[in-house]
């Protein structure tokens, strides 16, 4: 074995042995959909403890029946609410928009000629690049 080998009793902590069923040979998911489905088969797995499936009531409990007991029995107002929501759904929450003392909200429209209108896109086009160039010039990058 070489000075810096990670084999055996010199291997980092964290690292895969040859073998190791938590090795990903999928690789990393290319997309949130390919994430997704990799979390809903690890979420169907039967869930383990120290190599044993864990059975509650004659049934093999599944990874996310244990996350969702653990959820209901957690002290943790958070997890007991994500736990309520996903059993019972979300409780709606209302959005109103009004305006001044509940009434209507007042809207102004301002007619601009298309000469009005280049005028200001090119006003704000300018202060961007000026805000731009600032940056960069703060940076060091120009």
């Amino acid at each position: 074995m070489t000075e810096g080998s990670n084999t055996g009793g010199n291997r980092k902590p964290g690292t895969f042995v040859k073998g190791d069923p938590r090795i990903n040979r999928l690789g990393r998911p290319k997309s949130f959909d390919a994430l997704r489905e990799l979390a809903q088969q690890i979420a169907h797995e039967k869930a383990k403890t120290k190599g044993e499936t864990i059975v509650i009531d004659g049934h093999a409990v599944t990874v996310a029946e244990m996350i969702v007991r653990q959820w209901a029995q957690s002290g943790n107002a958070k997890l007991q609410q994500a736990f309520i929501e996903i059993a019972f759904g979300k409780v709606p929450q209302a959005v109103e928009l009004t305006g001044k003392d509940g009434g209507a909200i007042e809207v102004e429209t301002i007619e601009l000629t298309d000469d009005e209108r280049a005028a200001r896109v090119a006003a704000l086009l300018d202060a961007a690049r000026k805000r731009r160039d600032r940056q960069a010039v703060d940076e060091g990058l120009a």
